[in-house]
């Protein structure tokens, strides 16, 4: 396991950022276009 992790350390933050910042424009974009289907989301 301790291998795996170092191999893919870069991978896995880029994967985790790209997902946040997905979930970031998306939870920014109903706010802005007030979307109520996006802000009942319950990771809002």
């Amino acid at each position: 396991m301790a291998g795996f992790l170092s191999k893919y350390k870069g991978e896995i933050f880029l994967t985790i950022l790209i997902l946040y910042v997905l979930t970031l424009a998306l939870g920014v974009t109903g706010e802005l276009f007030d979307i109520e289907w996006i802000l009942n989301l319950p990771i809002f």
